[in-house]
């Protein structure tokens, strides 16, 4: 009955939030770029998205936790590359990313919401139909066409969410935009996102979530012939760290 109710007082709090600040606010940012030009009313979403994330981490109690920080690269553009557990994982990347504006690559259909996809329109998200493969070439086109232009991109490789607490294989599309650009990756590893939401039947519930920023992988100087080695360069540092933290996280779990 207590994460019932807890559960009808995050969703009632999510939708008075939309309804009275992040809906109201979409006429401002039009009229912030009729007025003022695209780039303001860019950094004018960035500040509402940031909100409406902290706002998500706070009303669900989550323990929340940020590791390495320190290692991403103050200047950009970067490509942010991350464990997928549930759809929670992108108010928390954005919280746990603080003063740094990115963009998602994620499925198009999502770009359709209502008053959802102004935000993601100004954010610079780009969508991926993943089950057309011209759709999905265009995607990885524009993705890099983003980056050119100075902007960072958080990706998802798995192209699915796993709801655990480890990567599932990852697909090309990260790797094909790297080798377009030659962006700096930096991987993340999200532990126990899909415990506050959609590990538990899609109820909201209190978790303890950690977001792991780890070391920048450069490649510059890679070639397409080495598409495939990144690929399971960064799959490999994301799940190696995976199994090491899970490990430790257990045994502090036990210990206590």
């Amino acid at each position: 009955m207590k994460r019932v109710l807890f559960w009808y007082k995050w969703w009632g709090t999510f939708i008075l939030h939309c309804l009275f600040y992040m809906v109201p606010k979409i006429l401002v940012l039009r009229h912030t770029e009729k007025k003022y030009g695209a780039e303001k009313a860019e950094q004018e979403a960035f500040k509402t998205v940031r909100k409406w994330a902290e706002r998500c981490v706070k009303t669900g109690k989550l323990t929340f936790t940020v590791t390495g920080l320190e290692k991403v690269p103050e200047k950009g553009p970067l490509l942010f590359v991350s464990n997928h557990e549930s759809y929670g994982d992108i108010p928390v990347i954005i919280h746990a990313l603080k003063d740094h504006n990115v963009g998602f690559i994620l499925k198009s259909t999502m770009l359709g919401i209502p008053f959802i996809g102004d935000y993601l329109k100004y954010m610079h998200c780009i969508p991926v139909d993943q089950s057309n493969m011209r759709s999905a070439a265009k995607s990885v086109n524009l993705a890099a066409e983003e980056i050119q232009n100075g902007r960072s991109l958080v990706i998802f490789p798995e192209g699915k969410r796993s709801f655990n607490n480890f990567p599932a294989e990852f697909k090309n599309g990260a790797f094909k935009i790297a080798m377009k650009t030659g962006v700096t990756i930096v991987p993340i590893y999200l532990h126990n996102v899909h415990y506050s939401y959609e590990g538990n039947g899609c109820m909201v519930t209190p978790a303890d979530v950690t977001v792991n920023f780890l070391d920048p992988i450069e490649t510059g100087t890679l070639t397409r012939a080495d598409m495939q080695q990144l690929n399971e360069k960064v799959y490999e540092v994301i799940s190696d760290f995976a199994k090491e933290f899970n490990e430790k996280y257990s045994a502090e779990k036990i210990g206590h």
